[in-house]
């Protein structure tokens, strides 16, 4: 018994060593946009981004960078308005935003968001905060009562974890990024993700407050795979709505 244990022991790194070696093989010799969740959320905002008017704030956006030598700001070129919010104090708080035309302000996703900023927002843009966020649930409802309109909202739902100064907590799953969004008065009309076997996954979603307002320019897509690369296919269609109902 314990010579069988060793051998599978040593086949198991044979394996888990050959894995490396295909993941290193898929990361550098495959197109960048195929296996960069950055990438990939940044493509599809460009997308839909120019459909949104109004005032736009880039929530936690640290200095508005995009991470590929652009900043976001960009992006929403049909918005007459743009701000990003930074937490008082702390790592990448205030005073953070490169571009300093931009409106930077005051907002810590664990308090209580000020009545003057609560719907203040046509557009709450908010790139991979919520998983260092403990409070997860209190501030994706401070960033859905910050907009009046839409969010857009960007977050991996598979990867390793990362802890600076500012922690890492969660992973949600795409069927609960969309409940929190019904939960906080939020259609959602995007749930996307780069479903691949190499690198981090994230979740690009939009969600509107009026989805009539958005016939005929937003096409629903509501995808909750995720992990499917890696593990197989854990869907069962039939119970999605039951599950966004309770």
């Amino acid at each position: 018994m314990n010579q069988r244990m060793a051998t599978s022991q040593i086949l198991a790194r044979i394996i888990f060593f050959m894995h490396r070696c295909v993941r290193w093989l898929g990361i550098h010799l495959l197109e960048d946009c195929l296996v960069n969740p950055r990438r990939f959320s940044n493509a599809l905002l460009r997308y839909y981004a120019p459909l949104f008017r109004g005032f736009t704030i880039n929530v936690s956006g640290w200095d508005d960078r995009d991470g590929e030598g652009g900043h976001y700001q960009d992006y929403f070129i049909n918005c007459s308005s743009y701000a990003v919010s930074n937490a008082p104090v702390g790592h990448k708080g205030l005073g953070s935003v490169s571009n300093k035309n931009i409106e930077e302000i005051e907002i810590d996703l664990l308090k209580k968001i000020d009545s003057g900023l609560q719907k203040k927002f046509d557009v709450v843009f908010n790139h991979t905060t919520l998983e260092h966020i403990f409070a997860v649930e209190k501030a994706f409802e401070n960033i859905c009562q910050l907009s009046c309109d839409a969010v857009i909202l960007v977050v991996p739902v598979m990867q390793n974890i990362h802890i600076k100064e500012y922690g890492d907590y969660w992973r949600p799953t795409t069927l609960g990024i969309v409940k929190l969004f019904l939960k906080n008065g939020f259609e959602p009309l995007v749930v996307q993700v780069n479903d691949q076997p190499f690198s981090p996954i994230y979740c690009f979603a939009v969600a509107v407050k009026d989805a009539k307002k958005y016939e005929g320019k937003i096409e629903k897509k509501l995808d909750f795979e995720m992990g499917k690369f890696l593990y197989g296919s854990g869907l069962k269609e039939r119970y999605i709505n039951n599950l966004l109902k309770n």
